[in-house]
């Protein structure tokens, strides 16, 4: 079936959404806040904190502040922690590896310390360890994966910049010059961050005996709703999706009373859609007016067409039929996109991978083939209108449009 189109007039009998469950919804995104990283959450979360630990609760999480800062510790339950799609721009796995070094190298400084000094101590630490990539200060590319590592520890509250100058950055990652920057260490953060405790629970869990799943099948039901794009009952083992359809006006409730949104419930399953005012860090901004995301809209149109759809709503392409899609879209608005993609037509298919699976509506197999979700068809029928040549309008027919939930969220010139 079809997914209709949201309300777009406001509901009276729709609850306000509070301070504190928008505090909640944004925690998740930003589990890890301090005042310097995130002043207004974390006033938020400061003014709020009864409701949000109790919001946490709820789903099995916990609140736990070491001095100023604050983390979310989402809690394995049965061995598993539910978690949305990964970010788009996410780091790879280099610089994450080499932002957890450089975090062991911020427990062995005191007070200040400069990216230079840092740097020289992440070298130390990478070579006395054969577990880790080694790091060689000397080479430009390691310097700037350091860069970017470090940009993840400032995203955290770990790091603060002292010296604003982004060209003292550039100097150091292109020559080696200089100091880089000064920073201050937040060791709260680092604590939170760097925890024993929150480090084990990380750690893959024991194989989980049917009884324990048995046990918490309401609470993971609830923590798909609030953090994954949607609840589909074709991912779900045949018990586990009986349960849920049977108590789906619970965990509704439920999702409803911890982050103030609304929640739809379909054929295919249950998509929690959250308030658009304030706009949360919660949602993504998508299809805006850019090739890459116009592009993977027009593509997954196009792929909900050419391929092969289940009787759960799931439609299925082989690696050959999306290779078919993606030439045919190149050669219908291949002179509209930008320059990569109309000189490399494999690029085409890489930026609409790259954006539905961010979204949660694709799933790409090891040989390539698509299993795109029944919430795609809900972007039915787009249209792309080019007013100027550094403007366009994305427009989806009102029959099919979809505002979707806590990952993502799109905005619409219509």
């Amino acid at each position: 079936m079809s997914w209709p189109a949201p309300r777009t007039a406001p509901d009276p009998a729709r609850p306000t959404t509070t301070d504190a469950q928008r505090a909640f919804v944004d925690l998740l995104v930003r589990p890890l806040v301090t005042p310097a990283s995130d002043p207004r959450l974390h006033r938020e979360i400061t003014r709020n904190t009864k409701q949000v630990s109790e919001y946490a609760r709820r789903l099995g999480y916990r609140l736990t502040s070491v001095g100023r800062a604050v983390r979310l510790v989402r809690v394995p339950v049965a061995g598993m922690v539910t978690a949305p799609p990964a970010p788009h721009d996410q780091p790879g796995r280099r610089v994450l590896a080499l932002a957890c070094i450089l975090a062991a190298a911020c427990e062995e400084t005191s007070g200040g310390a400069t990216l230079a000094k840092l740097s020289a101590l992440v070298m130390q630490v990478s070579a006395a360890s054969d577990a880790v990539l080694g790091y060689d200060q000397a080479q430009v590319a390691h310097r700037r994966q350091l860069l970017r590592a470090a940009a993840v520890l400032e995203h955290w509250g770990v790091l603060r910049r002292r010296t604003p100058e982004d060209h003292l950055l550039e100097a150091w990652a292109d020559a080696g010059a200089g100091i880089g920057a000064g920073y201050d260490i937040d060791r709260d953060a680092l604590l939170l961050l760097t925890s024993p405790e929150v480090l084990d629970l990380a750690s893959p869990g024991a194989q989980t005996d049917p009884e324990t799943l048995a046990a918490t099948r309401s609470i993971r039901a609830l923590r798909a709703l609030v953090e994954t794009p949607a609840v589909l009952y074709a991912d779900l083992a045949p018990e586990e999706a009986d349960a849920l359809r049977g108590t789906r006006g619970l965990r509704a409730d439920a999702a409803i009373s911890v982050t103030g949104g609304h929640v739809e419930t379909r054929t295919e399953g249950m998509v929690l859609v959250l308030p658009d005012e304030p706009l949360s860090e919660a949602t993504v901004n998508w299809p805006r007016a850019a090739a890459a995301e116009w592009v993977a809209l027009l593509m997954a149109d196009l792929a909900g067409r050419a391929g092969t759809r289940d009787h759960d709503g799931v439609v299925a392409l082989t690696n050959a039929q999306v290779e078919d899609v993606a030439v045919d879209l190149h050669t219908w608005r291949g002179t509209y996109m930008n320059k990569a993609m109309r000189e490399d037509v494999t690029r085409v298919r890489y930026e609409a991978e790259r954006w539905l699976k961010h979204l949660g509506l694709l799933r790409v197999a090891a040989d390539g083939s698509w299993l795109l979700s029944p919430v795609a068809g809900r972007y039915r029928d787009p249209e792309v209108v080019r007013h100027q040549p550094s403007a366009a309008t994305i427009i989806i027919s009102d029959a099919d449009s979809f505002t979707p939930l806590t990952n993502p969220d799109q905005e619409i010139t219509s």
